[in-house]
C-alpha cells in the first residue's frame, strides 16, 4: 500500500455517505427556505392588494351610507308632505280628537326618523309647527293649544308631555298605544 492509499482509507465510505446525506439535506432545506421565502413575499403582496381593495370598498360603503342618509331624509320630507296633503283633504271633517291623533302621529313619525338616524327617538312641536302639521291656517290659536293638550291626555305615561306651549314625544320614556302610532297609513284620520 502507498501513502495515498492510506489517506483515502482514513475516511470510511459511511462517512462520505453521511456527508453527502448532510449536504443533500442542507441543499433541500435551503431550497425549501427559498420556496417559503418566495411564498411569504407573495402572501405579503396579496395582503397589501387585499388591504387596498378593502380600503376602496370602505370608501364605496361610506359614499353609499351618505347617499342612504340623503335618501332617508328625502323620504321623511316626502312623508311629511304626503301627511300634510292627506290632512288638507280631510281638514273640514276632522274633530278635535282627530287633530290630536294627527299631532301624535306626526311626532311619532319624526321620532322614528330620528331613531333611524341613530339619534334619540324624540320630537317636539310648538304651536306654529302643530299648525303646520295640521295644515289648518284658519284654526284659532287656542284650538291648537287645546288639541296639543288633548293629544297629551290621550297617552298615559311619560312618553307624551305637554308644557310651555310645546308637545314633546320621547319614545325612550315610554311607548305609544298602536292605535295612535303612524305605522298604518291613514289609520286614525
Amino acid at each position: 500500500m502507498t501513502d495515498s492509499d492510506s489517506d483515502s482509507e482514513g475516511t470510511s465510505p459511511g462517512e462520505n455517505a453521511g456527508e453527502e446525506s448532510l449536504e443533500t439535506t442542507v441543499k433541500a432545506l435551503e431550497a425549501r427556505l427559498d420556496a417559503l421565502s418566495t411564498q411569504v413575499t407573495g402572501l405579503r403582496e396579496e395582503l397589501h392588494d387585499e388591504r387596498d381593495e378593502r380600503e376602496e370598498l370602505e370608501d364605496e360603503l361610506t359614499a353609499r351610507d351618505e347617499r342612504i342618509d340623503e335618501l332617508e331624509a328625502e323620504v321623511a320630507r316626502l312623508d311629511a308632505r304626503t301627511d300634510i296633503l292627506e290632512v288638507v283633504e280631510n281638514a273640514d271633517k276632522m274633530s278635535g280628537k282627530q287633530r290630536a291623533v294627527t299631532l301624535v302621529q306626526h311626532l311619532h313619525r319624526a321620532a322614528k326618523a330620528r331613531e333611524r338616524r341613530d339619534e334619540p327617538p324624540a320630537a317636539t312641536v310648538d304651536r306654529d309647527e302643530a299648525e303646520e302639521a295640521l295644515h289648518f291656517p284658519d284654526i284659532d290659536r287656542t284650538t291648537i293649544y287645546r288639541d296639543m293638550e288633548r293629544a297629551a291626555r290621550l297617552i298615559d305615561g311619560k312618553a307624551l308631555q305637554y308644557g310651555n306651549g310645546e308637545l314633546r314625544l320621547d319614545l325612550d320614556a315610554g311607548t305609544l298605544p298602536r292605535k295612535y302610532t303612524a305605522e298604518e297609513e291613514g289609520e286614525n284620520l
